[in-house]
């Protein structure tokens, strides 16, 4: 039986919480979409299932390595910027490290959602209002993403 995720953000504590499940997705520019009249900004992500890791040594890690599909929407998004980010090649693996925000001069909160290589999409909205899905099955991740943190528990 798959656990599928449904998660709602409407501030910043909650927006905390999808960002650590969503830390160590993988994804491509080209499944990004803001719609400005929408207002709406959605990405889908192929997010690693942290909350099925197992990090002893009597477990197997191989079998609970697994990544499944997501879909993520912010609304009441009023301008999406970027820095250091590439928009010419769509199909350039991304890694999404974390989400953050922060207070605007305007009164507006900033979500910048930080990939690695530093690359950061900002989302400039009035007022927090996301939500992240899982969508269809999971399947077998390759490998668990790296962390020193959990390289120095397993020691």
């Amino acid at each position: 039986m798959v656990k599928r995720l449904k998660l709602k953000a409407q501030d910043k504590e909650d927006l905390t919480i999808i960002s650590a499940y969503l830390q160590d997705a993988v994804t491509v520019a080209a499944d990004f979409n803001f719609s400005p009249t929408e207002r709406l900004f959605v990405m889908m992500i192929n997010r690693y299932i942290w909350e099925e890791h197992k990090i002893t040594e009597e477990q197997d890690e191989l079998k609970t390595c697994r990544r499944i599909r997501t879909g993520c929407h912010f609304g009441n998004i009023i301008k999406v910027t970027s820095q250091n980010f590439s928009h010419q090649n769509k199909k350039n693996i991304l890694e999404l490290l974390a989400i953050e925000t922060s207070l605007l001069d305007n009164d507006n909160t900033a979500i910048d959602l930080i990939f690695a290589g530093d690359e950061v999409i900002r989302l400039e909205a009035e007022l927090i209002d996301a939500q992240m899905q899982d969508i269809g099955d999971p399947w077998k991740a390759a490998c668990h993403p790296k962390h020193e943190v959990l390289d120095a528990l397993k020691e």
